[in-house]
């Protein structure tokens, strides 16, 4: 590692930028071993390393920061769906909403308002709130209230993350932008429930799949379509 000298109040993104350039292929920065955005101000001396976008800390925010862009575009198509909580997964990411079930078949408009979304180059800025205003804030969204409400394994602090006119709870770190949201592919839907519990409410879960090239994307969509024509000839092997 490099020692330079900056001025207090950089980002972390303007330092990454100045000693990588502008094609970094870093997605967010550790900042002391702590995971941070680029819009995080540097106030004081500390250890700055660049998280690249293909490194599994990388692919984590990437997937992350897909499942809120997914979160974006559903609610925009559908004004009454309620966002509960949506991680990164291996491979991708879901995202669960309390709305009426949709169809596979709906996926695809769901997914071009994605890409409509990450075509805006939409900031995705990181902002700090006490309590009592993310309350405020999530008033008609009684999942975001209750898991305000539940901090045990829920260290939500006190940030939101808004990118257009969405807003959502969240820790971070996320991308600075929807437009480095690329390759991803929305891949199917299921029924879940708040919590994981039956006796709670039904949700619908959408689920996709993001990568940091088009090549990996594509390298997955091959894998699972191979092991689908796997399974299809098991199946018409056991009914022969």
């Amino acid at each position: 590692g490099k020692n330079k000298a900056y001025e207090a109040g950089i980002t972390a993104g303007d330092v990454i930028r100045d000693t990588l350039g502008r094609k970094h292929g870093a997605c967010a920065t550790l900042v002391d071993s702590v995971e941070c955005d680029f819009s995080h101000i540097i106030e004081k001396d500390c250890r700055l390393e660049p998280i690249l976008e293909d490194s599994d800390a990388g692919l984590y925010i990437l997937r992350h920061s897909c499942a809120h862009l997914l979160a974006q575009a559903v609610t925009e198509l559908f004004p009454d769906a309620k966002p509960t909580i949506g991680p990164p997964i291996e491979h991708g990411f879901y995202y669960d909403f309390h709305m009426e079930p949709i169809s596979e078949d709906e996926l695809p408009a769901i997914e071009k308002r994605m890409k409509k979304l990450a075509r805006q180059n939409l900031k995705i800025e990181r902002e700090e709130y006490d309590n009592s205003t993310l309350r405020e804030m999530f008033s008609n969204n009684q999942f975001k209230v209750e898991i305000m409400d539940d901090k045990i394994g829920h260290d939500i602090g006190s940030s939101a993350y808004r990118q257009g006119d969405f807003v959502d709870l969240c820790r971070g770190p996320h991308v600075s932008s929807t437009s480095q949201l690329r390759w991803f592919k929305l891949t199917s839907t299921s029924q879940a429930y708040w919590r994981g519990d039956a006796k709670r409410e039904p949700l619908t879960r959408i689920y996709g799949m993001c990568y940091a090239t088009k090549e990996d994307l594509a390298k997955r969509k091959r894998q699972i379509e191979e092991a689908t024509l796997r399974d299809h000839k098991k199946i018409g092997k056991e009914m022969d």
